[in-house]
């Protein structure tokens, strides 16, 4: 089991300042935020969706990515639930599920070791690990 919550977990403030906040799901843990999309046009709103971003450092690896993927649901406008799981070693590839061919969404689960190169769909929250991990070490 992974756990970097002696790491992570103290850098609430940090994550509450992105738009994150706690969760857990059976051994898991770590953050989410909700993030809202909203397409405009010269007459107004034209479409609002929604994502779900998980950043996860607590977990079982490969194991807890696979359930994920069999188990997770698709939320009614919600387009993307991406799950980032902390690794010291990387356990498993990208995995994407589709929701009735992507109309009902999809599910994104990265495998992503700190300081390391990352894949570009998680350009906005690897660089947030990093950061989190870089004021964690320096409280230490």
């Amino acid at each position: 089991m992974v756990d970097m919550s002696f790491l992570y977990g103290k850098s609430m403030d940090f994550w509450t300042y992105w738009g994150f906040e706690p969760w857990s799901h059976n051994l898991m843990r770590g953050v989410y935020r909700k993030v809202t999309f909203v397409k405009d046009s010269l007459l107004g709103e034209v479409g609002k969706y929604y994502a779900y971003d998980y950043i996860v450092w607590s977990h079982q690896g490969r194991h807890d990515a696979e359930y994920i993927l069999s188990t997770w649901k698709p939320i009614p406008e919600v387009m993307t639930q991406r799950f980032l799981f902390i690794e010291e070693i990387s356990s498993f590839p990208k995995k994407v599920k589709m929701f009735f061919f992507g109309l009902k969404g999809f599910i994104e689960v990265y495998s992503y070791v700190p300081g390391t190169k990352w894949n570009p769909k998680i350009k906005d929250l690897a660089p947030l690990v990093n950061k989190a991990r870089e004021i964690a070490i320096s409280d230490i």
